[in-house]
């Protein structure tokens, strides 16, 4: 077939992925908009470690209703679900804004929020992935990504604007507000027809599933990469701010522009490379990214690690979560990646304490350069476990066509 034969590539954005789009991009403000309490909790006079354990908390509330979100994508639909989280999260950030000292208040509201978050942080992508063409699987999630991390810039446009950190509890409560106006935009998009299963309404076959061997390596990467998110939002600002820098919040400028402009760029060459080749070179520049971090002297340096990290997070994104929909039956997207987004709660949870011990006691490089190098064995074993379970493809279940795209 000649080139000008060969049929176009089907479309991506359309009036559904546009209205999805923003209403992602509403309830990221939201979720964004939390990078700023550790910078709250400093002004109220919390520890690293106190930092790192409120920062957890909202992850148990994740973790412990996340095999519910799964079944309830599946089974119930997307729609409900994230109606139901929405409504969590908006009463979440109101409840931060009552906070005034380091109380059981503040363990609470980061609970409820993380209850909310986790269903909307799985429920958006798994609508995404059922909104763009299987070919186009991986620019798709990437491009829709975006619109949950230019909300990042929130944090240094409060900051110039002379939000300090005794002023940030108005400021949680009316994001609160903007994650509920997200509603608007998502009622008007239509959820599309899916394939059910038997499976779909079992949580145990499901998780049966999601624990065969294809997946092991995707699980692995996904904590390497969450444990380096989770160590970025809990501790990055505060580190900025620790190293001299005027405006430590401006390390989210960096950080949201290299993860959007790899995006924008190298979008469609995602697929064409395949979701695995690119797997460790994002979690390397994450590792660079962290050592960067701790032993910036300049703000320059300072910034030159956010945008390290977003370049890291700009890629590895939407190549694990690619990765996921294509390992896993249709019928069970909900849950695969309900377990993908739980690892993110898995790692905000144990990580942020542990590793704030670490800097309470030999200094941010410590924890920085820690976390790097505990990357590192991680990558290693992945690639093993890559090589030798990674072409496996997803079985049919119940007649139901495998699972497409690229592995």
């Amino acid at each position: 077939m000649s080139p000008a034969a060969r049929t176009p590539d089907p479309p991506i954005v359309t009036r559904a992925f546009l209205g999805l789009t923003a209403a992602h991009f509403l309830q990221a403000l939201g979720y964004a908009s939390m990078l700023l309490l550790p910078v709250h909790l400093e002004h109220l006079g919390a520890s690293r470690t106190e930092i790192g354990a409120i920062m957890a908390v909202s992850a148990v509330g994740g973790l412990l209703f996340r095999p519910l979100v799964g079944w309830a994508l599946d089974a119930v639909g997307r729609k409900p679900t994230l109606l139901a989280g929405t409504l969590l999260a908006t009463v979440g950030l109101g409840m931060v804004g009552l906070v005034t000292r380091i109380s059981p208040l503040v363990y609470v509201a980061r609970l409820v929020f993380g209850v909310g978050v986790g269903a909307m942080f799985t429920g958006y992508f798994t609508f995404a992935a059922d909104l763009v063409p299987p070919t186009r699987r991986t620019e798709g999630l990437a491009l829709f990504g975006i619109s949950g991390l230019v909300p990042v810039l929130v944090n240094p446009a409060a900051e110039r604007l002379g939000l300090a950190a005794g002023a940030l509890r108005a400021f949680f409560p009316a994001m609160g507000l903007v994650v509920l106006a997200s509603l608007l935009f998502l009622r008007a998009v239509p959820e599309l027809p899916r394939t059910r299963s038997t499976a779909a309404i079992r949580p145990l076959a499901a998780l049966l599933e999601l624990g065969r061997p294809r997946l092991w390596p995707v699980w692995l990467a996904t904590v390497v990469f969450s444990g380096f998110v989770a160590l970025f939002f809990a501790f990055a600002t505060v580190a900025a701010a620790d190293h001299g820098m005027a405006h430590p919040a401006d390390i989210w400028l960096t950080y949201a522009l290299g993860a959007a402009v790899v995006r924008l760029g190298g979008g469609r060459i995602l697929d064409r490379i395949g979701p695995r080749n690119l797997v460790a070179p994002a979690l390397a520049s994450y590792a660079f990214a962290a050592m960067a971090l701790g032993g910036a002297q300049t703000g320059g340096a300072l910034l030159l690690a956010g945008l390290l990290g977003g370049v890291g997070h700009g890629f590895c994104f939407p190549v694990l979560a690619s990765q996921v929909v294509s390992r896993v039956p249709e019928p069970r997207r909900g849950a695969g990646l309900a377990t993908y987004t739980g690892l993110w709660d898995l790692s905000a949870l144990t990580l942020p304490p542990l590793l704030g011990m670490v800097a309470d006691a030999r200094g941010d490089r410590a924890m920085f350069d820690l976390a790097a190098l505990g990357a590192g064995l991680l990558l290693a074993l992945w690639a093993l476990l890559e090589h030798a379970f990674g072409g496996e493809r997803a079985r049919p279940a119940n007649g139901e066509p495998a699972a497409g795209g690229p592995a």
